[in-house]
């Protein structure tokens, strides 16, 4: 009797400290998984999910004994099912995609697949550290060059030379060459226009309405794309320490302070280049400056309490939650944020408004990747190559 009542206590404790925790493992849908992991590993190296309507491009890099493989497939977004899968040596990534193909880096070379069926249409010599689909063309960065490759054949239709990587829009590449900026048309690789910058800028970021963004090791500037000339170049205390956020008004930055060690996220108004506000943080903030209707959310490495809620007008601290190192961005679907954390492995439901935890679920890898379909599914992509499906509603 004493051996079942202790039982039964022992099993209240589990019960209890599963309630504690959240967990609400009828939350998954499904779960999509590229390799069974029998004596293999991870190379933290994952392609996707990318959405495409019912389906996503998912897939990674493992190593198996002394060989680097990889695969990739096209997972039904009902089902969780591989409508078609897509093997081979060495890594693979990165991934660009438009209506009919897929461009995929593979070692020193680059790979269109048919986006139907995932069979092979050519591959051409040459690596790739970035890769965009526009037009007629795949556009790939290899050591100092931009070229572009025939969408039809993978022949090489034009080379250029560049510093950076390129910012596509439309028919345009935007991209440095030394100190001087660069408009190149993608069709012909002609260049429209070039700019010679100030000092300190390295690398074009993001083109938001007229304003191109660019950024080096301590310093922030924007260039009018229209007018084809510097707007203003603003001094950083340092490199930044996480991604840059824009918004249409406001640039979100993460600096750290040279003279205390410590962190700065910074508002900076687009308008005047002057800081609405800025807030301390005492740790290095991974994950770029999230942006929620009223709220920035920022990520801290260092602290128990790791992501925090700051007002977007005031900068005021609104919430933190307890939730592992974030480095994947929070997706937010009506009053609900979620949260892939590292360290815990676990994705977390949190009222957006509050921060007040609602539930959270185990994942077996460190999650690299979080993604909402149209129909309110969350995919979750983690770094043993596992794709989660979770609901929503």
């Amino acid at each position: 009797m004493s051996r079942r009542l202790s039982l039964l206590v022992l099993l209240s404790a589990l019960i209890a400290a599963s309630s504690a925790l959240g967990d609400e493992p009828d939350r998954l849908l499904w779960k999509f998984q590229s390799v069974s992991w029998y004596n293999r590993f991870s190379t933290n190296s994952t392609v996707g999910p990318v959405l495409l309507g019912p389906a996503a491009i998912f897939g990674g890099t493992y190593s198996y004994q002394n060989t680097t493989e990889s695969k990739l497939a096209m997972v039904d977004l009902a089902s969780g099912e591989a409508r078609w899968r897509f093997e081979r040596v060495g890594p693979i990534g990165p991934v660009a995609v438009n209506g009919s193909a897929i461009a995929l880096g593979n070692g020193d070379a680059v790979l269109l697949l048919d986006l139907a069926t995932g069979r092979l249409r050519w591959e051409a010599k040459g690596g790739a550290q970035t890769l965009a689909i526009t037009g007629e063309v795949v556009l790939a960065t290899e050591s100092g060059s931009l070229r572009a490759l025939e969408l039809g054949t993978g022949k090489e239709r034009w080379r250029v030379k560049t510093s950076s990587e390129p910012v596509v829009v439309g028919d345009t590449a935007y991209l440095l060459d030394g100190r001087r900026l660069r408009a190149v048309t993608v069709a012909t690789g002609v260049e429209g226009w070039s700019l010679d910058l100030p000092p300190g800028l390295s690398y074009p970021h993001t083109l938001r309405g007229e304003h191109l963004y660019l950024l080096g090791s301590r310093t922030l500037g924007s260039i009018n794309a229209r007018t084809r000339s510097v707007e203003w170049t603003l001094p950083l205390e340092s490199a930044l320490e996480a991604p840059l956020t824009v918004t249409d008004d406001v640039l979100y930055v993460t600096t750290q302070d040279p003279t205390r060690g410590a962190y700065w996220l910074r508002a900076v108004e687009v308008a005047t280049q002057r800081d609405r506000w800025r807030v301390s943080l005492s740790s290095r903030a991974p994950m770029a400056p999230a942006v929620l209707p009223s709220l920035v959310l920022a990520g801290a490495s260092a602290e128990k309490e790791s992501l925090i809620a700051f007002d977007r007008a005031t900068g005021a601290p609104v919430w933190r939650a307890r939730v592992g190192t974030v480095s994947v961005q929070p997706v937010l679907r009506g009053e609900t944020l979620y949260v892939a954390g590292q360290g815990p492995k676990r994705l977390y439901a949190l009222r957006a408004a509050t921060g007040a935890p609602l539930w959270s679920v185990m994942l077996n890898g460190w999650p690299l990747g979080a993604v909402l379909t149209a129909d309110g599914k969350l995919l979750v992509s983690t770094d043993d190559l596992t794709l989660y499906a979770f609901r929503t509603e």
